[in-house]
């Protein structure tokens, strides 16, 4: 992400796909920052990167970007789901695509499988 915060400072447009709650990570924390006024050293510390000249760059363009995200459902309709807003009424916007959502379930199904073995484990 530092190398397409990079980009971003050079005033390249980029376009990334992926299925990386990292990236949507990042594209949030970003946003909020933006929205509560963020300083660079708030965005240094997101990545824990040292305060410097070059850093400073980054994080300061960084926190004048706008960043977009776009969900591809499968009925072959795109929606806007940038805000990342965990608590609105659309669970594409609030389930960040489905992205979340897979996580949940990944963790239900790990939980679920440790207590039974707990359970099974004699005392």
């Amino acid at each position: 992400m530092l190398m397409v915060l990079e980009l971003l400072l050079r005033n390249y447009r980029v376009c990334i796909s992926t299925h990386s709650p990292h990236v949507l990570d990042v594209v949030w924390a970003l946003r909020q920052l933006q929205a509560q006024h963020g300083r660079e050293k708030d965005v240094l510390d997101l990545f824990g990167l040292a305060t410097n000249q070059e850093t400073r760059k980054i994080a300061a363009s960084a926190l004048q970007k706008q960043m977009h995200v776009y969900y591809f459902k499968r009925n072959g309709f795109v929606a806007d789901i940038s805000t990342l807003d965990p608590g609105a009424a659309d669970d594409a916007v609030a389930g960040w695509g489905g992205l979340s959502e897979f996580s949940g379930h990944v963790g239900d199904i790990v939980a679920r499988v440790v207590a039974r073995r707990h359970q099974e484990m004699p005392a």
